[in-house]
């Protein structure tokens, strides 16, 4: 599945001619400006971000609330601190990080995401190409600068910058979560598991990838993921002892159960039908609105129950029969998990989307590849067109403030992961129907 590309026709034909810039990309020379591009955009970028707050102004508040003793939810602004008490504890060395100066912390964490992008990019090229990512021009490795990685990067930028822009932790969960299943099929079981169930006990999302391996028959890995999700995220009493503990259980649930509403930037499934359902907002037709509160609407939740019902049951159907460990098929199934994870929560921002990173990366390749037939090839084109399009339109800078937060209000974000999830499970069952060996 992975030999060769397919031979340029028509269009194709003149746009890679040696007269066009895809051509000059495919030069060496070429390529080391690419490179130079992107180290430049992430220094100027890093220059820009540092001095943002962002989600991490919470991060640091909360590492300092355990720094001193106090109760971590109760004493927070209301809304900040809505993550798991585990999350508190990776806090801290943050808070400790900016007691010079919290453009220290900023710099570091910026170079931590860095980091965890660099790796993620390095895992999906290891499992989609069998080769290594290079930060060099020419080597036996996928270049950064190559369209292999350049372009799923391209299409999934607004999810990447999302994270820098307001200093999330998405990328270094989603990182972790796929080293921890990388590292899961080549063997090291343990270590994998360990970077798996880390992720989970940071961020709930990653926990839908137990249940998946179970039902993939890996029921060691399962419990050796849920052992140590448990494991960590109880850890926290080692800190606040067992009352204290568990009354942040409460806290924590009682902030989630309170909802995220579900303004424009929340691109949950959830969201996008309690605006549909609950408050009868028609799509394009509401300008955008940052802060709206939840209908309470049973109907909402009914509909998203459905939804979800819906992705899993054909998952569970397309997803039957072995798969190899490290092939396509396994990839495309990892994808739809990362998605449902993602979208199916009460909330989803933007940022959360890094996860399509993998699945662009996968449909590109296949777009590319000799083996896969022709009408395939032209729906993935479709598949990953779409996609890009309704993730990228609501940028304000391309269409202008107010059709992009009317675009938001639509859910174009949610359009765009659900666009991709219908698109793996198509391509997961054409795996197993005309590529049974790279499938199975």
């Amino acid at each position: 599945m992975r030999s060769g590309l397919r031979p340029a026709t028509g269009v194709r034909a003149v746009w890679e001619s040696r007269w066009t810039l895809w051509a000059w990309c495919a030069q060496p020379s070429g390529r080391r400006w690419l490179l130079r591009g992107l180290l430049a955009f992430a220094l100027i970028g890093g220059l820009v971000w540092v001095r943002r707050a962002g989600d991490f102004a919470g991060y640091l508040l909360v590492g300092d609330l355990v720094l001193a003793g106090r109760d971590i939810y109760l004493d927070a602004p209301r809304g900040v601190n809505t993550w798991p008490p585990f999350f508190s504890l990776v806090c801290v060395p943050l808070a400790l990080l900016a007691t010079p100066s919290a453009l220290v912390a900023r710099a570091v964490w910026i170079l931590l995401n860095d980091v965890a992008l660099l790796l993620a990019l390095r895992i999906i090229v290891r499992l989609v190409y069998r080769r290594d990512l290079s930060l060099r021009v020419e080597s036996d490795g996928v270049s950064l600068a190559a369209p292999e990685v350049l372009v799923p990067l391209l299409l999934s930028y607004r999810y990447v910058t999302g994270n820098f822009d307001h200093l999330q932790i998405n990328i270094v969960i989603f990182a972790l979560a796929l080293a921890g299943l990388y590292l899961q099929t080549t063997g090291r079981e343990l270590v994998g598991s360990l970077a798996l169930g880390a992720a989970a006990a940071l961020k709930v999302m990653p926990v839908v990838f137990i249940p998946y391996l179970a039902y993939r028959r890996r029921y060691r890995t399962a419990a050796l993921t849920a052992a140590v999700t448990a494991a960590l995220s109880l850890s926290p009493i080692l800190v606040f002892g067992w009352a204290r503990f568990w009354h942040y259980v409460e806290a924590w649930r009682s902030v989630v159960s309170a909802g995220f509403g579900v303004g424009k930037m929340n691109q949950s499934v959830f969201a996008m039908w309690d605006r549909f359902i609950g408050h009868g907002m028609m799509p394009l037709a509401t300008a955008a609105i940052n802060i709206q509160p939840e209908s309470g609407d049973p109907r909402v939740t009914a509909a998203t129950l459905a939804s979800l019902a819906l992705v899993t049951l054909l998952a569970l159907w397309i997803f039957r029969g072995a798969a190899a460990l490290d092939g396509w098929a396994t990839l495309s199934e990892w994808s739809v998990v990362f998605i449902v994870s993602a979208v199916f929560g009460p909330v989803c921002w933007k940022a959360y989307l890094i996860v399509l990173l993998l699945p662009y990366t996968l449909l590109y390749a296949a777009w590319r590849c000799a083996e896969v037939r022709e009408h395939e090839r032209r729906v993935i084109g479709r598949i990953l067109v779409a996609s890009f399009i309704l993730g990228a339109l609501p940028a304000p800078g391309l269409v202008g403030k107010r059709l992009a937060g009317a675009l938001e209000m639509a859910s174009a974000g949610t359009m765009a992961a659900l666009v991709m999830l219908g698109g793996l499970l198509w391509f997961r069952a054409r795996q197993a129907a005309t590529h049974p060996r790279a499938a199975h």
